[in-house]
């Protein structure tokens, strides 16, 4: 009796399952599931639900579910639409989510790479520039056509003196095909400073000295 009881309340026999709530207009709400929680392990460092983020038109949603000890962590990412069945991203362990203006593409950013995909998973992937690169901020900006294109926010720490200074890069990419229009790049900053975020430029790529 004393067994079962142990394995009752036993860690290893929890099964605890993350969940979102999607609404969409004039469809009943969707329940989805994350990944279950059913050892040691992720019992002390579970998976929880991280973001849900509709697109503009709320044609869709994004949601990510993520755990996180500190240095270590990851993320899966799904795809909601009225209708249609739950879709699990490949590659989906990022830590930033942005929709473009019209629904069609989300856009996902990891340490280092950028990934956008298309509302049936198809999924083009880039590494960040310069090589080294954090992304710390996405968003999008007008284009010369009135469109959107992508700009990211990366930075690279480089040690000095005994601390670390970094230097800040914005890139600006079209859409949806990701490729780089311009690079900008400000002066390291010392280790007294905040580094402050390079502008998009939408027209010639520089290095701000």
């Amino acid at each position: 009796m004393f067994a079962l009881l142990l394995a009752a309340v036993s860690p290893y026999a929890l099964t605890l399952v993350p969940k979102a709530q999607i609404t969409f207009p004039g469809s009943p709400p969707q329940i989805i599931s994350g990944p279950a929680n059913t050892d040691q392990t992720v019992v002390d460092y579970p998976w929880t639900l991280d973001q849900i983020l509709y697109a503009p038109n709320r044609s869709a949603a994004a949601v990510r579910f993520c755990w996180d000890i500190g240095k270590y962590g990851g993320c899966e990412t799904s795809v909601a639409r009225p209708g249609q069945p739950v879709l699990k991203l490949a590659k989906g362990d990022v830590s930033q989510l942005l929709w473009t203006a019209d629904g069609k593409y989300l856009i996902g950013a990891g340490a280092n790479t950028l990934r956008l995909w298309n509302l049936v998973g198809g999924v083009r992937t880039v590494a960040t520039q310069p090589a080294g690169s954090v992304v710390q901020r996405l968003w999008l900006s007008k284009s010369r056509l009135g469109e959107a294109d992508l700009c990211v926010s990366v930075a690279v720490s480089t040690p000095l003196n005994g601390a670390y200074v970094a230097a800040m890069t914005t890139i600006r990419h079209s859409l949806p095909t990701l490729k780089v229009l311009t690079l900008t790049t400000l002066p390291t900053a010392s280790s007294q400073q905040k580094a402050k975020e390079a502008e998009c430029r939408p027209f010639s790529s520089s290095s701000l000295n």
